[in-house]
C-alpha cells in the first residue's frame, strides 16, 4: 500500500460491529469515515470518493448490495473498491456481492487482521501503477486492450468498466495469451492472503468479466477441469 494514508468509508447500521471495524482499521493506519446507513454513505460518496469502502450485508435502509450497486453505477465511484462484510458463510452470500460489483467478501466474525489484509488486497488490485514503476505497454489480444497504467479496458474499442479485482484477473489472463491458468494459480497470484475464498467466488468473478465483455466474451475461455485462458484467434 502507497505511503499516503488511505481513507476508508465504513457502512454497518450495528454502532457495535461498525466500532469493531473502524477500530481494526484504525489500527493498521487507515483513516476512517463511518456511516450507519445507505443513506449517509451515499452523501459521502457524492461529497468526497473515499479510497475504499467496508460495508455490511445487512443495513437499516436498503441492503449492502444495493450500496454497491450504486457504487458502480456512478462514474465518480465506479473504480473504489469495496469489501463486503456477511454475516453468511454461504457461497450464495459470496456470490451475490461478487454481482453486485463486491472486489471480495469477508465473513463475520473476523479477525481484526484479516480485515486490515483484505482492505490492502482490493486496494493493491484496484490502485494505480506505483510511481517510478517502468511504464509497460498496453496489453492488446484481438478485440481487448489493457492498459494497466490508466486502469482501462476496452473490448473491439468500446470501454469496458470492471471492478478492480477484474481487470486483475483480465491482466493476468492477457499477460500470457493462451496459457491455461489454473483456478488455484489464479487465486495464489491475486490474492496473497486468499485463505476462505472457494473456487467459486473465482468463477463469479470470471462470469462479471464475460458479462461486460459482451459479445467479446468469447475470448475468456474455460478449460475443463482446470482454470481459464483467453481463446485462440480467428
Amino acid at each position: 500500500m502507497p505511503d499516503t494514508v488511505v481513507r476508508v468509508l465504513v457502512v454497518d447500521s450495528d454502532p457495535t460491529g461498525r466500532q469493531e471495524i473502524c477500530r481494526a482499521l484504525e489500527r493498521s493506519g487507515f483513516e476512517l469515515l463511518e456511516t450507519s446507513s445507505a443513506a449517509q454513505a451515499s452523501e459521502v460518496l457524492r461529497r468526497e470518493p473515499p479510497g475504499a469502502v467496508v460495508v455490511d450485508t445487512l443495513l437499516s435502509d436498503q441492503s449492502g448490495f444495493a450500496v454497491c450497486r450504486t457504487i458502480r453505477e456512478s462514474p465518480d465511484t465506479r473504480d473504489v473498491p469495496v469489501l463486503m462484510l456477511s454475516r453468511s458463510t454461504s457461497d450464495m452470500d459470496r456470490i451475490l456481492a461478487l454481482e453486485a460489483g463486491a472486489d471480495d467478501v469477508l465473513a463475520r466474525p473476523f479477525y481484526p487482521r484479516e480485515l486490515a489484509l483484505r482492505v490492502r488486497s482490493v486496494l493493491r488490485r484496484s490502485g494505480p501503477t506505483p510511481s517510478g514503476a517502468r511504464e509497460a505497454a498496453p496489453l492488446e489480444y484481438g478485440p481487448l486492450r489493457l492498459d494497466e497504467l490508466r486502469r482501462s479496458v476496452t473490448a473491439a474499442g468500446v470501454p469496458v468498466d470492471l471492478t478492480g479485482t477484474e481487470f486483475a484477473v483480465l491482466a493476468l489472463l492477457m499477460s500470457k495469451p493462451g496459457r491455461a491458468f489454473t483456478r488455484e494459480e489464479i487465486l495464489a497470484e491475486l490474492w496473497a492472503d486468499s485463505g476462505g475464498r472457494t473456487l467459486r467466488v473465482l468463477d463469479t468473478h470470471v462470469k462479471g468479466i464475460r458479462r461486460k465483455l459482451g459479445e467479446s466474451a468469447w475470448i475468456v475461455e474455460s478449460v475443463h477441469g482446470v482454470g481459464y485462458r483467453l481463446a485462440g484467434l480467428p
